[in-house]
């Protein structure tokens, strides 16, 4: 049975619609604030001509693209995920231009990469998908360079909330969607994760997202899902369910609906080798 649930469904792509999640991926990166933290991460990461960089799900590549360009002339960048279809899409979306710009499959938490291979690393939205994170993260570690920079951005679903004025039904919305993920609260814990991984100089960035309508949450969040699944398990009545829609339909009319959720990125420092050799700066 395919599982096309975005909260559940991105642990495996491959075994629901690519085309769901592909749309989501494409909204997500039109909407401001993910334009915002996503160049932020670039920034942080301070990319520049030459430096090899791993973004590690990297779904339909479009931040290996944006970064390939940063690192272009004479860098190189390596995107991989866990899904073929991802991995096929991004091929198709981008191309590969040989040592330049290449995709592939990949676990995270399994890199086959030797260890010192890049300059640079990023991982963005993944975790909340990955069983064992710490893993996933040592590996990042290990595949860095001396003095490289790794990058996440992850959200922490204990703090999304809706503007309804129906707590109960709120409550249960919320709580459905959160705990659907395979890590809801990775988000409150990379700065930690990172730390045990190695890293120094650890620094965490908080950021916040506004949704203003209900139409566009529904989207991201899958909110009419969620109610279906409240229904389905008998948790929620149909009539409770289409009101509290209605309520929510109302506030987007008089301006008033929110939609928010915290995420972290955190950024770490692979410590220089005993000869004191680094990655480029």
């Amino acid at each position: 049975m395919k599982n096309d649930y975005l909260a559940s469904g991105f642990a495996d792509v491959d075994k629901g619609d690519d085309g769901v999640f592909s749309a989501c991926l494409e909204l997500l990166d039109s909407l401001p604030y993910f334009q915002w933290y996503k160049a932020e991460t670039y920034r942080l990461l301070d990319l520049k001509p030459g430096l090899s960089v791993l973004d590690a799900g990297c779904g339909l590549g479009d931040d290996c693209s944006r970064i390939c360009e940063r690192v272009s002339p004479d860098g190189r960048v390596v995107g991989v995920d866990s899904s073929r279809s991802m991995v096929a899409r991004a091929r198709e979306r981008w191309g590969e231009r040989h040592g330049e710009l290449t995709f592939d499959v990949a676990d995270a938490r399994k890199l086959r990469f030797p260890t010192g291979s890049f300059d640079r690393c990023r991982i963005d939205r993944t975790l909340q998908h990955v069983a064992d994170p710490q893993t996933a993260v040592d590996e990042l570690h290990r595949t860095l360079k001396p003095g490289g920079l790794a990058l996440a951005y992850d959200n922490d679903w204990g703090t999304f909330s809706i503007s309804s004025e129906n707590v109960p039904i709120t409550r249960k919305v919320q709580d459905q969607w959160c705990y659907s993920f395979t890590n809801p609260w990775i988000g409150r814990h990379l700065g930690g994760v990172f730390k045990r991984a190695g890293f120094e100089n650890v620094s965490v960035h908080p950021g916040l997202s506004v949704l203003s309508d209900f139409d566009t949450a529904d989207k991201v969040y899958d909110i009419g899902k969620t109610l279906e699944r409240l229904v389905s398990a008998s948790r929620l009545a149909r009539r409770e369910a289409d009101q509290w829609i209605d309520e929510l339909r109302r506030q987007t009319l008089e301006g008033v609906f929110q939609a928010t959720l915290t995420a972290h990125i955190v950024v770490g420092r692979k410590a220089a080798d005993r000869k004191g050799d680094r990655s480029p700066m």
